[in-house]
């Protein structure tokens, strides 16, 4: 069962599944989750092949050792319930649920797994959600999606999937985005869960990238979803509190430490004084720094 305190998502990282080389490289990527696709990105003829390739992996063990998640079909195409067949084992940590349309579906799921879990004898709870929200429909309803199911540890955007229904157009730069950005960052973080942004195209456009995802952390994201492994590095940089906020926050905390040393209750920086929400936001970096450093060892 994930700790979603201790939960790290800068990069999550699509990974086809009808092709044994591409789990293999997921594998061997540093990306903080793999989500292991069973729909878009595998082809109607290869379903099959790829929930096979699926339960291989899983009875071998390759899995153990990384955050791992499965997005499966959804519930319109009849095809979610013979992927479960295959992927139901304790090594996956979570399932990203598609076309989500309100928060009854939510609940729905969450009834489903615990059902699921008796049956398979797993730890009740063991399974965790990261719906995508990808349709109009789920966007007017975002925060009751984001508090329906106590599994919920992170609300991911599916922006193109979220175009194809608005009819709307990705412009440059892609404002249609900017409202459901900003409602998926706030719904999810009023929640207690992650926001993640959509996946950036441009496989090889690094420096659209950079500008993208700068927009989505100062907008509140923890992360994004990937399609290629050659992002996972910039992610992991662009979703990381740079050097000057680290030190600003640790003098922070280290004026508000000397103040009450001092029996003083209030804690200068320089000349201004520091206030909850200054310290609060010095905290959670330095958090955040923590859960970091302690994955790279």
């Amino acid at each position: 069962m994930i700790d979603k305190a201790q939960l790290l998502l800068r990069s999550m990282l699509f990974v086809p599944t009808y092709k044994e080389s591409f789990i293999e490289h997921g594998l061997r990527s540093n990306a903080d989750a793999l989500i292991f696709d069973l729909e878009d990105s595998v082809p109607d003829q290869f379903k099959q092949v790829a929930r096979e390739n699926m339960k291989k992996y899983l009875d071998q063990g390759k899995f153990k050792d990384h955050l791992v998640f499965v997005r499966l079909n959804p519930l319109e195409s009849h095809l979610v319930f013979k992927d479960l067949e295959y992927v139901l084992h304790p090594d996956i940590d979570g399932f990203m649920l598609t076309k989500i349309y309100t928060a009854d579906d939510m609940i729905y799921y969450d009834n489903l797994f615990t059902q699921l879990e008796n049956e398979k004898g797993i730890e009740n709870g063991h399974f965790c959600f990261t719906p995508l929200i990808e349709t109009t429909s789920a966007v007017m309803d975002v925060y009751n999606i984001a508090r329906a199911s106590k599994r919920t540890v992170a609300l991911t955007f599916g922006g193109e999937d979220y175009l194809n229904d608005l009819e709307g157009l990705h412009g440059e730069p892609p404002i249609t985005f900017d409202y459901p950005r900003a409602v998926i960052a706030l719904a999810s973080r009023a929640a207690g869960i992650l926001p993640i942004d959509t996946p950036y195209l441009g496989v090889k456009d690094f420096e659209g990238f950079k500008k993208e995802e700068k927009i989505s952390f100062e907008m509140g994201f923890a992360g994004c979803l990937l399609v290629h492994p050659v992002q996972i590095d910039l992610a992991n940089k662009c979703f990381t509190p740079d050097e000057k906020e680290i030190e600003r926050s640790r003098n922070i905390i280290d004026a508000i430490k000397k103040s009450k040393e001092k029996g003083s209750g209030i804690a200068m920086l320089g000349d201004k004084m520091i206030g909850p929400p200054m310290a609060k936001r010095a905290e959670n970096v330095l958090k955040a720094i923590d859960l970091i450093e302690r994955k790279n060892k």
